[in-house]
């Protein structure tokens, strides 16, 4: 990452709101949509890569004076429909490759967080081909100043929330809580043991409701996830962390209301805005 772009981001976050979670919303591969973001937000999160933003139409000069000009940072979320880890070993070291490109734009953006998610395809989730596979793009973030945080997305088929944990510890990654996913999977219960246990490498998250009968990435309070248990398990374990409210629409209101609901559960609402 550019040093200039490193302290100048560095700069800006000292001097926006103070709120015990820097929190983001996600905007997709819709970078059109930087300009029309709340200003109650304090990055944008962006999909890059195949199926989302490819790396080839990323004017990086542009996209930066764009978030400049809207007072905003920038997290990234890496491509998934191309499973990270097969059994084939010339697919795989493929797919390394082509997220080393992803990440290395990441970098230039000025992205110090890329959210991927850990999934395989023919192999065991305790193999060392999938535990090499996690390790190897843990260290391809390091190599661009990235840290790669590895999304709980067991609820839709990926690695079982109660296995998450222990595997991203072992291949020295780090987590992003999806709330709504892990509530559908393993209830109010499976993130207070994950958190419990690994709060320590828990560094982002991901805000949405959802509903047992399907629906996901909804608004806050619309759905059935346990917001107000889950929220005194973040203020306890991980206040720091930073949260993308991950809501798919482009209705301002519906993102600022569900960011209002989500601070309101993790923050002492009386020092909020001081």
């Amino acid at each position: 990452m550019n040093e200039d772009r490193r302290s100048h981001q560095l700069l800006r976050s000292s001097h926006k709101r103070q709120t015990v979670m820097n929190i983001g919303v996600s905007i997709g591969p819709y970078f059109d949509r930087i300009e029309t973001v709340p200003d109650a937000f304090e990055y944008v999160e962006v999909g890059l890569g195949e199926g989302e933003r490819p790396i080839g139409e990323v004017d990086v000069n542009s996209i930066i004076k764009r978030l400049d000009q809207q007072n905003l940072d920038i997290t990234v979320h890496l491509p998934y429909y191309q499973p990270l880890a097969t059994a084939v070993e010339t697919i795989d070291s493929a797919t390394l490759s082509y997220l080393d490109s992803v990440l290395e734009t990441a970098s230039a953006l000025g992205a110090t967080t890329a959210v991927a998610h850990p999934t395989r395809r023919g192999i065991a989730p305790d193999s060392d081909q999938f535990h090499d596979q996690l390790h190897d793009l843990v260290e391809i973030g390091r190599v661009h100043d990235i840290t790669v945080c590895f999304e709980t997305t067991g609820y839709a088929g990926d690695l079982a929330l109660e296995r998450v944990g222990a595997t991203i510890d072992d291949v020295g990654g780090a987590i992003c809580l999806d709330i709504g996913y892990a509530y559908l999977e393993a209830g109010v219960s499976g993130i207070r043991t994950l958190l419990t246990q690994h709060s320590d490498i828990v560094e982002h998250l991901h805000v949405h409701d959802g509903r047992h009968r399907g629906d996901t990435h909804i608004p806050v309070g619309s759905g059935d996830v346990a917001m107000a248990d889950i929220g005194s398990l973040l203020q306890e374990f991980i206040p720091e962390a930073t949260a993308t409210i991950e809501v798919f629409t482009d209705d301002t209101r519906h993102l600022t209301d569900s960011r209002q609901r989500f601070v309101e559960l993790t923050t002492d609402i009386d020092s909020q805005y001081q």
